[in-house]
């Protein structure tokens, strides 16, 4: 069954679960047959569409402003893109927009202002491996690897006998949905800026960063304690405050059709 899914409506098709049911029945049925093939292709199918649906609803949470349900999503969106693409053909990735939603997932959360995150420390006493629930050891593997997919199922390590030993605050998280900040003390004017212009998720754009240089009288209200505009980290008094011009980073959105109606730059300072 073909149907269109690239708008906010369409994630309201009811065919949408049969298929997603016809499609688990499927693949039971083709792991009973012994047809690992027909059960793999099923798994494919499955996240693919599940992805689609997870990123159109990502993009329309952002559209709403509800922006700490939508970096959820698009954490979820980011490792299905990772599994899909490692088990699958280009042609298929290619087909079924894996690679388009991976490359806009990214360019999403680069525009968040996220930037602190916390990371539990733990100590694992041991990984199962999560199709045969063989133990795994340094010197005792079994023959599944981490991440692929057998019988239309992915490989996972599941951790065993879990203790926690300390919290850290961090920048750059295995786990991105851990954010530390109040969403109320952020800007999110660049994202909001953003989609001012999109109308729907599948439209194609991009994000180039550039630099630009404005007169020092602009800066006039940014205090000397305060992080330089040119963001290199140190403070505005030892850096830019006593140059004729600062140099600040900057964003240039590209969009594949003619954007007639394109809010002006907003001076950040």
């Amino acid at each position: 069954m073909k149907f269109e899914l690239t708008k906010l409506e369409h994630t309201k098709n009811p065919h949408i679960k049969w298929v997603l049911s016809e499609l688990e029945k499927l693949k039971k049925q083709a792991v009973g047959a012994a047809n690992e093939e027909l059960a793999n292709n099923c798994w494919r199918e499955s996240e693919a569409l599940q992805l689609t649906l997870i990123y159109i609803e990502a993009f329309h949470k952002i559209k709403r402003r509800e922006y700490r349900e939508a970096w959820y999503d698009l954490e979820r969106c980011e490792i299905k893109c990772q599994f899909v693409m490692r088990n699958s053909s280009e042609e298929f990735c290619i087909s079924k927009n894996i690679y388009f939603i991976a490359h806009q997932v990214s360019n999403l959360q680069s525009l968040y202002p996220y930037c602190v995150f916390s990371s539990p420390g733990m100590v694992v006493g041991y990984y199962e491996c999560g199709i045969c629930n063989h133990k795994i050891r340094p010197r005792s593997r079994c023959a599944h690897v981490k991440g692929k997919i057998y019988n239309g199922k992915l490989c996972v390590h599941v951790a065993r006998d879990l203790v926690l030993k300390e919290i850290s605050i961090v920048s750059k998280p295995v786990q991105k949905y851990s954010v530390v900040h109040n969403d109320e003390t952020l800007d999110f004017s660049v994202l909001e800026h953003l989609m001012v212009v999109l109308e729907e998720a599948f439209e194609e754009w991009d994000v180039i960063r550039t630099t630009k240089k404005f007169p020092i009288d602009m800066f006039c209200r940014v205090e000397l304690e305060s992080e330089c505009p040119c963001k290199n980290g140190n403070k505005f008094g030892q850096c830019c405050s006593n140059k004729a011009e600062v140099e600040i980073p900057h964003l240039d959105f590209v969009f594949r059709r003619d954007v007639r109606s394109l809010p002006l730059d907003k001076f950040p300072y």
